[in-house]
């Protein structure tokens, strides 16, 4: 009847004589099959429908960690710890402070550029240095649309230079373990590096424009043989396509173009991820790209060409940069021992002479007998203390796809290769380029930490709770206060992954530094839900084995975060992720609205 059962719970299994419908009035929900990045979702309303909110969780499903305290403040109480203009300015400084601060600095570098030049060409007097005794100004012929190309061009120097910088995985690498790094958002290159990358063709798309209409303005017999003089142009009139298609700014601008588009086009997501050759070979049109930018403007038609001053360091840099990688990355790498794990999860253990790295940073990987130039990046999961480098690869694409067939032809699951050097062609089986910094690698600067995955994302998280184990072991744990763990998965299977040191750890814990906190966010079957509800409180969880139970659900992060904010009072914890960007998104907000009364969420992502 619908008053014994008020929450919804999913139908009972079939009970023996001796069972009695109380075991299971506290039984999980079969919730139904979501995706890791379906984090606090809520369902979109049917059409005339009311969208439902997300209300307490069903009969016996604690939303709150194990081990936490209880949820605190309602609704009322919460209406009371709204902030102020003042405070929500400090709370986002905490996490973003460094990155406003760089962004501002870089859009006045940007607004000084382009109003320089462009000031500069509408009043100067003369064009002295380029073509003495010429009155006319390049302005009195072009009008605004020469400041705009003008201001345009200074604007694409300095973004194509540091479109460059963004990418010198080594040099910022370096950066980050120096007292700079403090002061840089480091972490942010690659969003940067996309960032600056749209915006330089917000700038070649006003500077094409603006030089299309001067072009028209000096072939359509409006300017005077005086007029074309003072532009360094030949005085007899020549065709609107001449300009465009058979003369060196002309063709050089629309060559850029074309190459930008193919850039543009292959280095979205999509792409990226199905057709990673394709991204890989149009992207290294790079050279192109600033080859073309080099040659625009040789003839000097307005101004001295100085492109080159603009990228000679940045391109120094890349250019020692990738000998470096070479020199890395040729070096021999043995796989020790692969493994094949539940959910399509390839654990390789390899060996590579003179590679130190710290919990947390990334890797990586090419394997020749695929492809002699992709290189793929993933997160060390083995600690620095292990006498072995792993990596934990989810098989979702192509390369990673062939890295499967090759070391699994059998499709066994365990142990299922063991000290291979080469491939079947001979080749290297393995090559690796790093290791580079990550966020994840800044965790020992905090006391308390909240380290949060999803899927695959668990691998840093695992490399640092290794580093702890180890500690633990060799009586080092003396800056770290506790820890708080989530672990977020579809399937079942995938805690398999980790489980063994998530044990180790739990056993270990006799300080109760760690909390354990897992999330299945799949449907159980009714077995499923009859063997958790037996088992009694003494037993071990019926999905991981651990003594934390399995929360089936996914992790409120409001209530979360509140309820840290209570514990940690006046104190600073380090959030760490990798996963989704949906499950970013909420953290990196939840960071911001509870850094308050003292207490301080300071948010870390993981980006490639």
């Amino acid at each position: 009847p619908e008053e014994n059962n008020p929450r919804g719970l999913p139908p009972l299994p079939p009970m023996d004589d001796d069972e009695s419908a109380e075991q299971y009035t506290n039984a999980p929900p079969a919730l139904p099959p979501q995706d890791d990045d379906s984090f606090d979702k809520p369902k979109a309303a049917k059409p005339g429908k009311k969208a439902k909110s997300n209300k307490e969780p069903l009969a016996g499903i604690s939303t709150a960690p194990q081990g936490s305290i209880d949820p605190v403040g309602t609704p009322s109480t919460a209406s009371k710890l709204k902030k102020t203009i003042r405070e929500r300015i400090h709370d986002y400084w905490v996490n973003d402070g460094v990155k406003l601060i760089f962004i501002i600095v870089y859009v006045i570098i940007n607004i000084v550029l382009i109003g320089e030049r462009y000031h500069y060409y509408m009043v100067r007097q003369d064009q002295s240095d380029l073509t003495p005794g010429i009155q006319i100004t390049p302005f009195q012929v072009l009008g605004h649309g020469l400041c705009i190309a003008r201001g345009t061009a200074a604007a694409i120097k300095f973004n194509a230079a540091f479109l460059l910088v963004c990418v010198l995985r080594n040099f910022l690498s370096f950066l980050r373990g120096s007292f700079v790094g403090t002061y840089l958002p480091i972490d942010k290159n690659i969003v940067f590096h996309k960032f600056v990358a749209w915006w330089v063709m917000v700038l070649v798309t006003f500077h094409s424009g603006a030089h299309f209409i001067n072009f028209w303005n000096v072939t359509s017999n409006r300017a005077t043989s005086d007029e074309l003089v003072a532009l360094n142009l030949s005085p007899d009139p020549v065709s609107y396509w001449v300009v465009v298609f058979a003369r060196l700014p002309g063709i050089t601008g629309v060559l850029t173009s074309i190459v930008m588009v193919l850039m543009y086009t292959s280095a979205v997501q999509y792409v990226r991820s199905n057709m990673f050759e394709a991204f890989w070979y149009t992207h290294h049109l790079f050279i192109v790209f600033y080859g073309l930018i080099a040659a625009h403007g040789q003839l000097e038609l307005l101004e001295r060409a100085n492109f080159w001053i603009w990228v000679l360091g940045p391109f120094s840099f890349y250019a020692l940069e990738r000998l470096i990688r070479l020199i890395r990355g040729s070096q021999k790498t043995i796989i020790l021992k692969a493994i094949q794990h539940p959910s399509r999860v390839l654990e390789i253990r390899m060996k590579k002479a003179t590679f130190n790295y710290q919990p947390g940073q990334y890797i990586f990987l090419q394997c020749p007998y695929i492809a002699d130039y992709e290189w793929h990046p993933f997160t060390i999961s083995s600690s620095p203390d292990e006498d072995f480098l792993s990596v934990h690869i989810r098989i979702v694409g192509d390369w990673t796809g062939e890295l499967y067939q090759l070391l699994n032809p059998e499709k066994e699951i365990g142990v299922i290769q063991e000290n291979m050097l080469t491939a079947p062609n001979g080749k290297p089986i393995l090559l690796v380029d790093g290791p580079y910094g990550a966020a994840s690698e800044e965790f020992y600067k905090f006391k308390n930490l909240m380290l949060f995955s999803a899927g695959i994302g668990v691998t840093p998280m695992a490399s640092i709770l290794k580093d702890i184990r180890y500690q633990i072991d060799e009586g080092n744990l003396t800056n770290l206060n506790k820890v708080h763990f989530y672990w977020s998965n579809r399937d079942r299977h995938a805690f398999e992954w980790f489980i063994d040191l998530l044990s180790d750890l739990e056993s270990k814990s006799s300080s109760d530094f760690l909390e354990i906190n897992i999330y299945l966010t799949s449907a159980l079957s009714p077995d499923q839900i009859k063997a958790v509800m037996i088992a009694g409180d003494d037993a071990p969880d019926q999905v991981t084995g651990l003594e934390a139970r399995t929360n089936y659900h996914r992790p409120k992060i409001p209530q979360i975060f509140q309820q840290q904010e209570q514990r940690y009072k006046g104190e600073k914890i380090g959030v760490f992720f990798c996963g989704p960007p949906i499950f970013s998104k909420k953290l990196n907000e939840a960071a911001i609205k509870y850094t308050r009364n003292g207490t301080k969420f300071v948010y870390h992502k993981e980006n490639f």
